[in-house]
């Protein structure tokens, strides 16, 4: 008595077939990675670019309404020596030029009302493909001091 098995296995036709999907697959991943890195780099960078204007804002409402002068925020560590007028340079200060390329940051204030400044920080820097980038934060400072004489 012989008994017979069977010996069906993959063919040439399955293996290549295989192979086909894998190579498109791979092909697919390859082409989407390099751009999903880009997108990440890019929204890390914005990320930091946000925070250091955020900090910055913070830092200015830790001050009174009056020191939101040239000589005070000097002396307080908050804007660089130049320019010595709005928009003034937090550059240096900061490090905004080490942690961003070629990064730039500028503080700006400027008269809303009699008892208000507006206050906008500035962040610029140049990203990996070259474009210029930029986030800009803007917020009021109301002076809060008592009126007399009203």
């Amino acid at each position: 008595m012989k008994i017979v098995r069977s010996r069906r296995g993959a063919g040439l036709v399955d293996v290549i077939v295989t192979v086909m999907i894998l190579a498109a697959t791979g092909t697919i991943f390859a082409t989407v990675f390099p751009a999903s890195l880009a997108c990440s780099s890019n929204a890390q960078e914005y990320k930091l670019a946000t925070a250091i204007a955020q900090r910055k804002i913070e830092q200015l409402r830790t001050m009174e309404y009056e020191s939101l002068t040239q000589p005070l925020l000097l002396a307080a560590g908050v804007i660089d020596n130049f320019p010595t007028s709005s928009p003034y340079s937090f550059t240096s200060v900061d490090g905004v030029g080490n942690l961003l390329r070629q990064g730039v940051g500028t503080l700006s204030i400027a008269e809303a009302a009699a008892d208000q400044r507006l206050v906008s920080v500035t962040v610029s820097w140049q990203a990996k493909t070259g474009q210029a980038r930029t986030v800009q934060l803007t917020t009021l400072f109301a002076d809060r001091r008592p009126r007399q004489g009203s």
